[in-house]
Order: structure tokens, then C-alpha cells, then sequence
């Protein structure tokens, strides 16, 4: 199981964690301009570019070669990660839950946490760099998403 948890109550920094143990941090202020994840040893760079419709995971501090990248078509993402195509889709435009999708399998589904402050998913045959890429592209839509139904109410 993969879980991405805010460390502070109102904070923009982030824990992930796969079968509980962590294996990441990464800073939502950060991912705008770019920032870093250490996974695993091994560290990214995380950028976004195209006002938000794509975000890459490079190999490395300093930019090296593209690891995982996600493009959105519609109401599609389409994530690929050299290896394999996926899609993430949500089912429902009224259930904030989305799903990972390679061909004509369901991989798994990306849901809020509690309280609404972080995500889980349960995946299946995903390489934990593309579990951690996808759900920290998930969690920023998300916040995107929170951010306009915060701003239309007001």
C-alpha cells in the first residue's frame, strides 16, 4: 500500500510510504518550479511545464534523462515510465478517486486519506518510482481541484 501523508497538520510538505515504511519526502511547494524526491537511494527531479497538463520525473539533481512522464488528453492522464503505458483516469466525475489503468487492467485506485490530507492506493505490478510519480501527480491535481472549489466559494 502506498500512502503520501502531510507531516504537519496545514503543512505543504509530504512522507511517503509504501507498506508503511517510509521511503520518501517531498514538498508540494516545490513541484511548480521543480523539486526533488529521494526514493529509494535514487533521486528525482520533479518538474511541471504546459500550465500544469504535464509533469516529468527525471533521474537525478540535475535534469538526466526522463524516468516517468504524465500528459494530459481531455479528461485522461497518460503516464508512461519507458517501460509500459498507463492511463489514470476517474471513474465518476463525482468521486474524486482515480484509477491507474494499463491496457484493459485496473492496477489499482488512488484515494484521498483521512481527514483529506494526504492519499492511499493499493497497487498491484507498479514500480514503486511510477506508484510514488503517479500519486504525487494524483495529490497535485487534488490540490488543484481543492484550490478552485475554494476559490468559486468564495
Amino acid at each position: 500500500m502506498l500512502e503520501i501523508k502531510r507531516e504537519r497538520a496545514f503543512g505543504r510538505a509530504y512522507q511517503v510510504f509504501s507498506e508503511g515504511v517510509p521511503v520518501a519526502r517531498w514538498s508540494a511547494r516545490t513541484w511548480r518550479s521543480g523539486g526533488h524526491v529521494e526514493l529509494a537511494g535514487e533521486v528525482f527531479e520533479l518538474r511541471s511545464s504546459n500550465w500544469g497538463r504535464s509533469f516529468h520525473m527525471l533521474a537525478g539533481e540535475t535534469g538526466g534523462p526522463v524516468r516517468a512522464e504524465a500528459h494530459r488528453s481531455g479528461r485522461r492522464w497518460h503516464i508512461t515510465d519507458g517501460e509500459a503505458e498507463y492511463e489514470l483516469t476517474r471513474p465518476s466525475a463525482l468521486r474524486g478517486k482515480r484509477q491507474l489503468i494499463r491496457g484493459k487492467s485496473v492496477l489499482g485506485e488512488f484515494r484521498r486519506g483521512r481527514f483529506g490530507s494526504g492519499l492511499m492506493a493499493d497497487l498491484t505490478d507498479v514500480p514503486l518510482p511510477l506508484q510514488v510519480f503517479a500519486g504525487l501527480v494524483v495529490l497535485s491535481l487534488q490540490q488543484r481541484q481543492d484550490a478552485a472549489a475554494a476559490a468559486s466559494s468564495g
